[in-house]
């Protein structure tokens, strides 16, 4: 049986150190009916040149032009294509592996699909931000949309006879992709994500550094009203839960000010204790049984959150997590309400930090000796300065798109001050020392 003919498409400007990868990759493909074609925006290296002397049966075209418009670059490479079907490459992505255009070729031969996009990852010399811009886009799940125009043309395939009808936007610099996909959703078309159909790309995609075409980009997704509404849970982890006075849970205070907040969609409660849901009960309220492997104590928290999440994100799709431990109940009145109204979503997490540049040792009489109670670990020479200290666990904001690669870690983290009085953690020490001097 012929297989059917796949124009690839690959984006090049000054590629000479990619260019001989990327398309060694393609010749090692099983899938062996495809024609290669080059759009080269003015490369000034000598991209052009190791594709005619290593890859002469590549058909390059010449793409002039000051303002480099990837729609109009695509329409292009794509009106000289014979093919059935169109796959789209930047030339600084690598296919993973030779089944990466079989992988796409068996997705975008179904019927009502108009494209499919593939995974990303990121190489070791990566820069950390592309690092985890790259993982945070790009999940392990398959997955079809129907309403999320979220598509990317470094890694994709399309229908040749759709983009006869609609070809890629020509006077947006940014984003033509998403755009071209909402399209295709709102004629009740579907995109396809496939992971298995993964190449590796040098460069992250979101372009945080960037700051003027982060700029450009919010304004082009506002414009094209492609921004999905926010859906912001709360969740803490928890083993086995404090008990206060009155056989009363010490979380049931934080779970009562959250489920005043309208914002706030679900509460999630992973514990490995799930006594407590016979205690604490609401409709918002979802536990989750903490895995057995991971339930040991020197687990952090972040560890655990990475593992919910993946269960939550199957059914609930939240954008944004609150996550909060039970210990810190010296929560500042509605604490969490001025968190989110403090969030920013250029951010991908908000941070509660305290100053403790005037800290000392707290010490407590035991008999003729002296216990402390807490210490400080900063030296004199820091501790002349202002220094905070960051306190996830009175309640942090974290987009979700985070949390699977770094938890509630970030390297673009917005801070939020509080008094250092509610920083403090439940700890018995402190707090009996606290009723000595009550």
């Amino acid at each position: 049986m012929i297989k059917d003919l796949v124009s690839i498409v690959v984006r090049t400007k000054n590629e000479s150190f990619w260019i001989s990868k990327c398309l060694h990759a393609i010749s090692l493909q099983d899938y062996k009916n495809y024609e290669v074609i080059v759009v080269d925006n003015n490369s000034r290296d000598n991209t052009v040149e190791i594709i005619k002397k290593n890859f002469p049966k590549t058909k390059i075209i010449s793409y002039k032009s000051k303002i480099f418009l990837p729609g109009k670059a695509l329409n292009l490479g794509i009106s000289k294509a014979k093919g059935k079907y169109i796959a789209m490459l930047s030339g600084h992505c690598i296919p993973k592996n030779n089944k990466w255009l079989k992988n796409f070729v068996k997705n975008i031969k179904q019927k009502k699909i108009a494209g499919c996009y593939g995974k990303q990852e990121p190489l070791d010399m990566s820069n950390p931000n592309d690092v985890r811009d790259l993982y945070y886009l790009f999940g392990r799940d398959k997955k079809i949309q129907t309403k999320e125009p979220f598509f990317h043309n470094a890694n994709s395939i399309i229908k040749k006879s759709l983009w006869n009808k609609y070809k890629f936007d020509e006077n947006t610099n940014h984003i033509e992709d998403r755009i071209w996909a909402q399209e295709m959703l709102n004629l009740k078309y579907k995109i396809i994500y496939e992971p298995e159909a993964c190449v590796y790309h040098f460069h992250g995609v979101s372009h945080s550094q960037n700051i003027s075409r982060v700029s450009k980009i919010s304004k082009i997704i506002t414009k094209s009203s492609i921004t999905k509404k926010p859906m912001i849970c709360a969740i803490t982890v928890i083993k086995k839960p404090i008990l206060k006075k009155d056989n009363n849970y010490l979380i049931q205070g934080a779970i009562d000010d959250l489920l005043k907040i309208k914002k706030i969609q679900k509460i999630f409660i992973v514990t490995d204790d799930l006594k407590i849901q016979k205690k604490i009960k609401n409709r918002k309220i979802i536990y989750i049984k903490r895995p057995h492997n991971l339930s040991e104590d020197i687990l952090g928290a972040d560890q655990i959150l990475k593992d919910a999440f993946v269960k939550i994100n199957k059914k609930y799709k939240p954008t944004h997590l609150l996550s909060f431990e039970e210990i810190y109940v010296f929560r500042p009145k509605n604490f969490f309400k001025k968190l989110i109204e403090n969030y920013d979503d250029n951010y991908d997490c908000l941070v509660p930090i305290s100053c403790f540049s005037k800290d000392h040792n707290i010490w407590k009489k035991n008999g003729l000796e002296m216990d402390v109670v807490y210490k400080t670990s900063l030296p004199s020479s820091i501790n002349k300065h202002l220094v905070y200290r960051e306190i996830k666990g009175l309640g942090c904001i974290i987009k979700s798109l985070n949390i699977e690669a770094n938890g509630r870690e970030s390297s673009n983290t917005k801070f939020f001050e509080v008094p250092n009085k509610f920083a403090f953690s439940y700890d018995t020490s402190l707090i009996n020392l606290v009723k000595q001097f009550q």
